[in-house]
């Protein structure tokens, strides 16, 4: 079930710009299509995103999602691993969109402060992750969602993440 956000959600103040990094589902274009237009906003400009990496954190499979039909990602610290998505500019009035569309606005996830690197080399990029609430996570991880995993690799495959970090989301069950 969609999560009721109109009105004053939507016209909340901008602050700051900021960059998003993006792990999870909504690196399918069209899944986050398909949540845009269920939640009635415009789709973000992809035009300056870019296909980043973040050190010292795993996927973690932690949050029950009714409407993925299983657990669904988070970031969980892990020395020697990384996660990869994209890392994507946009204006302070976008701030409630991610906010939403990352669950922060129902308390399920947290938005928290990173650093990532372009995956093309270059400076390193200060940006906003989210990861679940640890009073919203299930006792130990969970079978990932199907659906959930399709998209993300799907989305993987769109931003051509590396290879490798393909083939390790090829491996998830």
């Amino acid at each position: 079930m969609a999560l009721p956000i109109v009105g004053s959600a939507h016209e909340k103040p901008s602050g700051d710009g900021f960059t998003w990094f993006i792990y999870g589902s909504s690196l399918s274009r069209a899944a986050f299509q398909t949540w845009a237009e269920r939640h009635q906003y415009s789709l973000p400009d992809f035009s300056q995103a870019i296909p980043a990496r973040l050190a010292g954190y795993r996927l973690s499979f932690d949050i029950p999602s009714g409407f993925w039909g299983g657990a669904v990602a988070s970031l969980t610290p892990a020395p020697g691993q990384a996660v990869e998505g994209i890392a994507l500019p946009l204006p302070g009035t976008a701030r409630v969109l991610a906010d939403h569309k990352e669950g922060a606005l129902s308390g399920l996830y947290e938005p928290f402060a990173v650093t990532v690197a372009s995956l093309a080399g270059g400076a390193l990029i200060e940006a906003l992750a989210y990861r679940s609430n640890p009073a919203r996570r299930l006792a130990s991880e969970a079978t990932a969602s199907p659906a959930f995993l399709e998209a993300l690799r799907d989305g993987a495959r769109e931003w051509g993440l590396s290879a490798a970090y393909q083939e390790e989301l090829s491996r998830i069950a």
